[in-house]
């Protein structure tokens, strides 16, 4: 008794099926990235991300958080 690997080899050379070729994509060039500027910041980033121009919470008339 044949395999199942052989019975499907046997059954493809008696039945030829149309094969479809793959259809081949160009390759574009990769392109460059362009160099990374140095970030700076001003006077006014650095304090916001320091959190020094924050108010701050204090106690009024009442004793509640202000």
């Amino acid at each position: 008794m044949k395999t199942m690997k052989e019975q499907l080899q046997q059954w493809k050379n008696t039945n030829p099926m149309p094969v479809e070729k793959k259809k081949t994509q160009k390759q574009k060039p990769k392109k460059k990235q362009p160099a990374k500027q140095p970030e700076s910041f001003t006077e006014r980033d650095m304090k916001y991300l320091m959190n020094t121009s924050m108010k701050t919470l204090r106690r009024g008339r009442g004793g509640a958080y202000k």
